[in-house]
């Protein structure tokens, strides 16, 4: 796929535009596009500023890419391609191999939960909580927390912030009320390890809460 076949329909479609524009301004010299033409309009124009360059794809990723269009996740191929190239340097892609996926200085790792169980079943409930006590108080979510989000990971205004980041990273189906119960549906890590981690990354003494569902685990603030 050209890019140079997008940028001339680009310039068509804004010709057609420019003549709607010009034909409304006869008689009426301030008038303007309505509001959905004239936003296209300056996408248009913003668009043609940048540097067009060739790019060549299969057919069956172009129609990936035009699908995306069509769906409004992007407002053109261009756009789209270079959104994917910033994505591309942002998490640093380029690093990626079969030792595993860095982005910047972290590097991701993908673990079954079946392995994950084995690894914390050699473990007694204590040594899973002091294992979660050591990790909470290096937890990149809280440098995400505060150099991000500019806030502090341990106020109780921060806490919802910090558990909805959480759930994001696929430790489990996170809710908080404001009594301090905080319940994690089919969570990944086993309870002793997450009450350790909580507790450490928010500055909290948590109690376990029993539950009638062995794929929920329940923990409440202590006041």
């Amino acid at each position: 796929m050209s890019l140079r076949s997008e940028e001339s329909l680009l310039v068509k479609e804004k010709a057609k535009l420019e003549a709607k524009l010009a034909k409304l301004q006869k008689s009426n010299p301030k008038a303007k596009l309505p509001e959905k033409e004239n936003i296209r309009f300056e996408e248009i124009t913003n668009l043609l500023k940048k540097k067009i360059i060739s790019v060549t794809m299969t057919q069956s990723l172009v129609n990936h890419i035009d699908e995306l269009v069509k769906d409004r996740v992007g407002r053109s191929r261009a756009q789209l391609i270079e959104d994917s190239v910033r994505w591309f340097l942002d998490f640093t892609v380029f690093r990626w191999n079969e030792r595993g996926i860095y982005v910047n200085t972290s590097r991701s790792a993908f673990e079954s939960e079946a392995m994950s169980s084995l690894f914390f079943s050699k473990l007694t409930p204590t040594d899973q909580y002091e294992l979660g006590k050591t990790a909470g108080s290096q937890a990149p979510v809280g440098d995400v927390v505060r150099l991000f989000h500019g806030v502090d990971p341990t106020d109780a205004g921060s806490r919802e912030l910090v558990l909805r980041l959480l759930q994001d990273n696929g430790w489990g189906s996170i809710s908080h009320n404001e009594s301090g119960l905080i319940v994690i549906g089919s969570p990944f890590y086993p309870a002793p390890f997450i009450r350790g981690y909580l507790e450490s990354l928010l500055k909290v003494t948590l109690d376990v809460v029993e539950t009638n569902v062995k794929e929920n685990v329940a923990l409440q603030i202590a006041k």
